[in-house]
């Protein structure tokens, strides 16, 4: 996730921003890495997954519309371009612009599932030993736990 962080916060930037966005991320990483080992709390670590997720999705949203939406889009008067083709243009983009939520959605809805099922082999995973034991061989092999 911390890559991802880094590809969202990095595009465009200068090559001494960029490591400077690295340096920043390789630092919360650290710390992020050392205090779960420290605490030894899954919650924590899934919980700073999270908050790293939300914050790509919500800059890649934000990079999306602003360099795509038309209305939102910097106008390029005097470029050349004739009223026809900036409307082209605008059409092209709306129609990306729709498939890329239509991504959006399926991927969130990805990582919420992930998540949650993450969330549940925490919560349930004694319970899923137990059950495997008691079916055993060969259904319990299905059930499988670390």
């Amino acid at each position: 996730m911390c890559t991802m962080v880094y590809a969202v916060f990095s595009h465009g930037q200068s090559t001494r921003n960029r490591i400077a966005i690295f340096l920043t991320i390789l630092s919360l990483a650290v710390f992020i890495t050392g205090y779960y080992h420290y605490l030894q709390d899954p919650v924590f670590h899934q919980n700073m997954f999270a908050l790293l997720t939300v914050i790509v999705v919500l800059r890649s949203m934000w990079i999306m519309e602003l360099l795509l939406r038309p209305s939102r889009r910097a106008k390029t008067e005097g470029d050349g371009t004739d009223e026809l083709e900036q409307a082209r243009i605008d059409r092209r983009d709306e129609e990306i612009l729709k498939t890329m939520w239509t991504v959006v959605a399926c991927g969130l809805g990805a990582v919420a599932g992930g998540f949650l099922i993450w969330n549940l082999d925490n919560i349930l995973c004694g319970t899923l030993r137990r059950w495997r034991q008691h079916v055993g061989l060969p259904l319990g092999i299905l059930i499988y736990t670390q």
